[in-house]
């Protein structure tokens, strides 16, 4: 047998509990709040979203990232009759159904998943980082800089995440007001290298819960610290704000995901996103 050390037997210290359903369904309602707010923010009829099991269902078109259920499940159990009220919003507007699924969503809503056909399309991880007033006095160091995006600039910021995202160099106008529709709530900035954009990203801010997301830097310009800088300005944005927590939804093993480490953040949770296909 071996014998138990003193490190051995220490417990570890996280900032949160990966088991704290209380806080789990703070960070599913921001998602689910933030749906409902792209809504309002966008053209007229460009998205839709209702209200279903605890949650909300978006729909931005066939085949839109934005297209998915999220927040579902995390107030108690969800009867057949919701599945089938949300599969329906789905399936009347041509889509397969989607959802974002939590792990910590009420058992019921796995029973429904796995009765239905889902498939597993992707994984994401939820980041998660207390924030408090010690992280309010962040500058950007030089010659990094962050400018919050003027409203007659948003197209330009749309059109450099595409290009960070995917290398889009000539975006067409339509897939820039599809963007600009999903990314239209709370603020977004520009992280510039010696007074040149070379990045973005955006925050919203659901009771007291910051969101941070739209990530995106060139390409030629990675490696230099400019997520990092964008990361921390926002923090420390949220902690002016007086939030308590900030979060962020990345791709495991991605560059986002080291950065965001890096500034402090911890894995809550990985989210399972699931489709159940047109029948």
């Amino acid at each position: 047998m071996v014998p138990e050390s003193a490190d051995y037997t220490r417990a570890v210290q996280f900032p949160f509990s990966t088991a704290d359903l209380t806080l789990a369904r703070r960070t599913e309602a921001a998602e689910a709040a933030n749906g409902f707010a792209l809504v309002g923010k966008a053209r007229p009829g460009s998205l839709e979203a209702i209200p279903v099991a605890g949650g909300c269902a978006v729909f931005a078109g066939v085949g839109s990232p934005m297209t998915h259920a999220l927040g579902i499940g995390m107030a108690g159990s969800v009867s057949s009759e919701e599945f089938d009220r949300m599969e329906e919003f789905f399936r009347s507007r041509g889509s397969a159904s989607l959802i974002d699924l939590c792990p910590l969503a009420d058992a019921s809503v796995v029973e429904q998943v796995m009765g239905r056909g889902y498939r597993i399309i992707e994984f994401n991880n939820l980041m998660l980082r207390p924030v408090d007033s010690s992280n309010a006095d962040y500058v950007v160091p030089a010659p990094l800089g962050v400018t919050v995006t003027a409203g007659d600039r948003y197209a330009e910021w749309c059109r450099l995440v595409m290009r960070g995202f995917g290398g889009v160099v000539d975006m067409p106008e339509d897939a820039v007001e599809v963007l600009m529709n999903m990314t239209s709530v709370g603020d977004s900035f520009f992280g510039e290298i010696a007074g040149e954009p070379k990045g973005a990203a955006a925050m919203a801010i659901h009771n007291r819960m910051a969101m941070l997301f739209g990530d995106s830097t060139l390409a030629e310009a990675r490696g230099q610290g400019l997520q990092t800088a964008l990361i921390r300005h926002r923090v420390a944005l949220a902690a002016r704000a007086g939030c308590d927590y900030a979060m962020a939804c990345v791709v495991p093993g991605t560059a986002s995901h080291r950065n965001y480490e890096r500034c402090g953040f911890r894995l809550f949770y990985m989210r399972v996103n699931v489709q159940r296909d047109l029948d």
